[in-house]
């Protein structure tokens, strides 16, 4: 190409390893928890469309608005991670709450608790994953084919241009998937969380909630850090969220005493 700079092969495919890697994951839970407990139908389909009205639509819309009355704020990590860890948790804990106690009523067991963690933190994998290695996927045949500062130029700015381009080049197939398994773990993660609000539910203890939401910012809070650059190491947030994932697999199996 002479000399000009270019994404590996092996970078791309690693994009579409990704992809095809967040579709496996989610058959892959559910077929693995058929196995183990059953999987009841409605809550798999009413945690997967949940998390896509919830979290891709309702708070995003919120952020939205965040973003467009308060931007110098949103640039400050401490006010990102406080308020983006509060903003996820009030908005998934509270919405599996009420999906919960509204819309799944006949099915406030285990299996039914599991089915939901399986759609919500199963449709996230495929959802995060298309919203992420698509469009990298889309600008690093761009950049190969020099046609992406001509395609893109007119839609971004300058230096938010260059700072896309050189994220592109910098990050090498191991990123791309080590992000897939990231995605297996926040999938457990998810459906711990999900047993723990049902807990909240069966128990009646409204308090739980509460204490999902705290659990949830104190997991998001060193991604918005890590995104805002003040951690500058990604594997040391990998290894976090892995340790939580494993804690949550331990979760999970306890979690079978605690419910019906």
């Amino acid at each position: 190409m002479g000399g000009i700079a270019v994404i590996s092969h092996a970078t791309i495919v690693s994009m579409v390893v990704w992809i095809v890697f967040s579709f496996i994951l989610f058959a892959g839970l559910i077929l693995f928890f058929k196995r183990k407990t059953g999987i009841s139908v409605k809550p798999l389909i009413v945690g997967a469309i949940g998390f896509i009205v919830i979290t891709q639509v309702l708070e995003k819309a919120l952020h939205l608005v965040v973003m467009t009355h308060f931007p110098e704020q949103m640039a400050n990590p401490w006010f990102l991670g406080v308020y983006g860890g509060l903003a996820a948790g009030v908005f998934e804990e509270f919405g599996r709450y009420f999906l919960f106690i509204w819309l799944l009523k006949k099915y406030l067991d285990y299996r039914g608790g599991i089915s939901f963690g399986v759609g919500w933190g199963g449709i996230e994998a495929v959802v995060i994953t298309l919203m992420i290695a698509v469009p990298y996927m889309i600008f690093a045949l761009m950049i190969n084919a020099g046609t992406f500062e001509a395609t893109l130029g007119t839609q971004l700015p300058a230096d938010q241009l260059a700072t896309l381009q050189e994220t592109l080049l910098s990050q090498g197939p191991s990123f791309y998937l080590f992000m897939g398994v990231e995605r297996f773990f926040a999938a457990l993660l998810q459906i711990a969380l999900s047993l723990f609000v049902l807990f909240a539910v069966v128990k009646r203890k409204f308090s739980y909630v509460i204490y999902a939401v705290f659990i949830h910012a104190v997991i998001d809070f060193p991604f918005a850090f890590w995104q805002a650059g003040y951690i500058a190491n990604l594997w040391s947030v990998e290894i976090y969220l892995a340790v939580l994932g494993l804690l949550s697999l331990v979760f999970i199996k306890k979690a079978r005493q605690l419910l019906p």
